[in-house]
């Protein structure tokens, strides 16, 4: 009686090593994609953030009286024209010689979807972008700090 050669692979191992590669690598690509993503969105967030920060030092060397809303907005350094736009918000507190200042950079994502609540991007407040209902706009990249004299 012969022994069979048990040296090789059936035809079913081979299939289903083919199957489970082809579903990891798959499942690679698609991690690929997402942190290429997740890593242009962190991007154009330090890009945004970095805006928000040189407005606000530019409103510390702004005399008390001359910190006022910025109606139309700050532009955005970094992003394609009319991408990207940042609102300087100045609400009066109860007290005469303080100033609550809120920065807020608004912008659209790589896929179209727009971070942030000023969804025309005009740097402006509008009762239809404030989705949250407390009277501002919010972003990701928000700034609130407070100035006086």
């Amino acid at each position: 009686m012969r022994l069979k050669n048990k040296n090789g692979f059936t035809l079913i191992e081979t299939m289903l090593s083919g199957f489970l590669l082809a579903f990891v690598l798959s499942g690679m690509l698609l991690l690929y994609v997402n942190f290429m993503t997740l890593g242009d969105l962190i991007r154009q967030i330090t890009l945004a953030s970095n805006a928000a920060q040189a407005q606000l030092e530019s409103l510390k060397n702004m005399d008390f009286n001359n910190v006022v809303t910025d109606t139309d907005g700050f532009s955005v350094a970094g992003f394609p024209a009319g991408t990207a736009r940042g609102a300087v918000e100045v609400v009066a507190t109860e007290y005469a010689d303080l100033k609550e200042v809120r920065i807020t950079v608004s912008f659209v994502s790589k896929g179209g979807r727009i971070i942030g609540e000023d969804t025309n991007l005009d740097g402006q407040w509008q009762s239809s972008e404030d989705t949250n209902g407390n009277g501002f706009l919010d972003s990701p990249v928000e700034i609130i700090t407070f100035v006086s004299r």
